[in-house]
This record gives C-alpha cells, structure tokens and sequence, in this order.
C-alpha cells in the first residue's frame, strides 16, 4: 500500500521543528518513532502534505532526574525505557514499556508519539497518570507545561495545538516508601493492544503497613486512559490487606467505562477487578525493596 505524497521535513534543532510546525500548523504531522504514524498515512486516515521527522533533535531523547523528580525526552523510546533503571518513579513505567509491542516497535515507538496518539490503550498512560506525571509542549516563543490527568480529550485526541511540539515528560519525585506496578491483559504477549491495563502506585506510612496515599489508573477501559479515584482515595489510612485490596478492586471495576469494542463490558469490569488487586499488591511488595 502507497504512501500519500507529502513533504518531508527533518530540522536539527526543537526551535527549528517549532518553527515548522507553525508555518505549517496543521497541514503537518509529526514523526517520531513512526510505528502509529506510518500506519495511518497507509490507510489513508491521515494525510498530511506535510511530515515533520524529530529523528535528529537529540535535546528531546533521554532522561535525567535532580531533587524535584525525573525528566523524560519525548523521543526517548519504549526500549530505552524499559531496560534503564529510572529508579522508584519510574520502574512501574519500566514495566510497561516492556509491554509495547514487540522488540522491534519497542525499539522505535516513543514515549511522546505513545501518548500524542491519545488511543484508551497506550501502555505508557496509565503508569504515567499514577505518577502523576506532565508534558510540556513547546511552540514558538513559548512552552505550557499540562497535567496528563488533563491532556487526554477523548479517542485520539488531546489538547496539542496544531503548532506545538511534546518535548518533556516530567515526573515529580516520589516521597520515601512509595512503591509501584503495572498489569496488562492482552489475548497474546506480543504485538496485542491492551484488553484492559492497570497500574497503580502507593505510598506507605513508617509503620510499613498502613497507606498514606494511592493512584489507580486505568487503561483501555474508558474513552480516555483514566484515574479511578473512588478506588485510590478509599485506600488513604487503611491496612495494606488483601481485603482492602479487594475493596479497591471492585470500586476501580464501577470506575471504569468500558465501550465493549474488543469484549464485552462486563468482562472489562471484572478484569479491572482483579488487574487491580494484583497492582496493588505487586505495588505494596516494590514499597519494601
């Protein structure tokens, strides 16, 4: 299947893409990994006259971390990812990342294209929602800095302007005893977009065994990723218990809004059910190491 015909743009420097992407605005698109983009200019549900690659920008690849939490490029991939010890904040998005695709997309999809594509099952959103992480988009003269609880708008689309550029995650340092894990169901290990993803992150009080806070987030479940916060909240105070765990479970399951597309609702509810109460506690097992 044939490409459409368009432009290809490949700027060395962010100011330069940004400088593209408003002369175009959104007669353009970006590329990055390319493993979402490319598929749709072949179905033809994109065609831009315009590509604007970020494969030479190397101030948006990688990650480093200070006193106030840990900074992710936006082209930093699912591999690179996936195989760095990010530390405490970010293993519970190691795990993830190892859960895109094959190793071959994982060695191209990237953390900004994963989350730009605003799709309800993006592996890397639900880690990044519990983490309560942010993305700055960057445009001419100006950056704007929006909480991932508040990017996603609905299936594919997010609050991007046309113009603007994803060039950092941020994830804000979490305090002492915190600990966290993601699950994903899928009908196969590889190549399977998820049935349903949790992942979840709680801190614990200096007795070790009560929780101080928690964030549940949910994946494929809901036009956008999303935070079950009935379930979070309902855990602040209380025991780390497998009781208490079932608890969430079920109230995570009456969060979710399942639209049936790949199985049937009720399915999701009961896998959100159980996913959860394995990410909890696989999360309150990391809260030890």
């Amino acid at each position: 299947m044939l490409l459409p015909k368009f432009d290809y743009n490949a700027p060395a420097t962010l100011d330069e893409s940004c400088q593209m992407m408003a002369s175009y605005g959104d007669r353009a698109k970006l590329l990055a990994g390319g493993t979402d983009l490319l598929i749709a200019l072949k179905k033809k549900t994109l065609t831009p006259t315009q590509v604007v690659a970020l494969d030479r920008i190397d101030e948006i690849k990688g990650f480093c971390s200070d006193q106030d939490g840990l900074f992710l490029g936006s082209r930093t991939t699912a591999a690179e990812i996936a195989e760095s010890d990010l530390g405490p904040a970010g293993r519970v998005l190691s795990q993830a990342a190892a859960q895109v695709g094959s190793p071959l997309i994982r060695n191209l999809a990237t953390i900004g294209g994963n989350l730009a594509t605003a799709m309800p099952a993006a592996d890397m959103a639900p880690p990044l929602l519990a983490l309560q992480a942010s993305v700055v988009l960057q445009r001419v003269g100006d950056q704007r800095e929006v909480l991932l609880s508040d990017f996603f708008i609905s299936p594919g689309e997010q609050v991007m302007l046309p113009e603007e550029i994803m060039s950092m995650i941020v994830l804000p340092r979490l305090p002492e005893g915190c600990g966290g894990a993601f699950e994903k169901l899928g009908v196969r290990k590889a190549l399977e977009r998820s049935i349903v993803s949790v992942a979840a992150v709680i801190s614990m009080a200096d007795d070790g065994h009560t929780i101080q806070g928690a964030r549940i987030a949910l994946g494929a479940v809901a036009p956008t990723p999303m935070l079950a916060l009935d379930a979070a909240a309902g855990l602040s105070g209380k025991k780390a218990t497998a009781k208490n765990f079932a608890a969430a479970g079920k109230i995570a399951a009456q969060e979710a809004n399942p639209r049936g597309l790949r199985t049937s609702a009720v399915y999701s509810r009961l896998m959100v059910e159980q996913l959860t109460i394995r990410a909890l506690t696989r999360a309150y097992e990391a809260t030890k190491l």
